[in-house]
């Protein structure tokens, strides 16, 4: 088998986004020239003097088999509090875990949408990701910086997250329990479409008129999905239910216009198109920042002018570009 077709099988893992002494769940693999070679089994620990050995043979990357992308996404929950807290930890190697454990909640959240201890994990993740954005003024960069840019219903949720945190922090909304709730309405966003047909959800060509007529139900499926859980709040509500209005009235599903529509759902929208439109998806390339900035720009109809403006001041004032 090529080098390109077993690099299909394994994705790589940075030394130091491992936690030394943390258990590991997964087989550990080292690249030699072009093979993967068992370095560990799973259920075992790395220590630091496994790691310095490692970079004194100029590794600097152990491998994961694909299929265990779950069970990476796990220990990267299972391990973000210590990580978080620990000051000699990156930046970078923060992010990950952050994206990587949303991911993982957000995953689980879309399997058993009404599960408590799925919105209690993701209440949890929305606390560490509000606290590191704002932790230090890299941060959001470093957030940015490990987005994924292929469209997945669970990259995108996370992806919406922290610009929707971001942005709101960015017109003076500071009070931590706002944010809080603005990330987790957002990190939900699309936690209705867990309740339409798979077929319909993935469909790579264009949908039917009643297919879309389906579709465009899911901001009040979420609704339905996350009343009654200790997620319900008017924040989170308006987040999920109005992330597909416009303030032209042209959205759906209720066609609400500027006025019926809460500040957090105007955000949600902003930061809901911006993301859909720079990630590759099955039916159309990702467009560059500088390409959605105009094409937001030609429809401003649809979103708050100062929402919108403050939107893309947000990466300059980060001295960063969207990705």
């Amino acid at each position: 088998m090529d080098e390109g077709r077993l690099d299909f099988y394994f994705f790589p893992v940075a030394l130091d986004k491992f936690r030394p002494f943390s258990l590991i769940n997964f087989d550990l693999y080292i690249k030699v020239e072009n093979r993967f070679v068992l370095y560990k089994h799973r259920n075992i620990t790395i220590t630091k003097d496994d790691i310095h050995t490692l970079q004194e043979n100029n590794v600097l990357y152990l491998y994961v088999q694909n299929k265990e992308r779950k069970s990476f996404r796990q220990y990267a929950e299972n391990n973000i509090e210590e990580i978080l807290k620990d000051p000699t930890v990156s930046l970078n190697v923060k992010a990950t875990y952050i994206y990587e454990s949303a991911f993982n909640v957000v995953e689980d959240i879309f399997k058993e949408p009404r599960s408590e201890g799925n919105i209690q994990r993701a209440r949890g993740i929305i606390n560490h990701t509000v606290d590191f954005i704002f932790s230090d003024s890299g941060a959001f960069v470093n957030l940015l910086q490990i987005r994924a840019h292929d469209y997945y219903t669970y990259t995108h949720s996370v992806n919406v997250c922290t610009f929707s945190v971001a942005l709101a922090n960015r017109i003076g909304i500071t009070n931590p329990t706002t944010l809080k709730e603005v990330g987790l309405g957002a990190l939900l966003h699309d936690v209705g479409k867990s309740k339409i047909d798979s077929r319909i959800i993935n469909k790579p060509s264009a949908l039917s008129p009643s297919e879309w007529e389906e579709m465009k139900k899911h901001p009040l499926y979420g609704v339905e999905i996350v009343q009654g859980t200790e997620a319900g709040g008017e924040t989170v509500f308006s987040v999920i239910s109005q992330h597909h209005e416009k303030v032209d009235g042209s959205g759906y599903p209720q066609g609400l216009k500027e006025h019926q529509l809460s500040i957090y759902g105007k955000i949600s929208s902003i930061c809901d198109v911006y993301d859909a439109i720079t990630t590759n998806r099955s039916y159309s390339v990702a467009r560059t920042p500088m390409e959605a900035a105009q094409f937001m720009l030609s429809r401003k109809e649809n979103f708050d002018p100062t929402l919108l403006k403050h939107f893309f001041e947000l990466f300059a004032f980060k001295k960063t570009t969207p990705p």
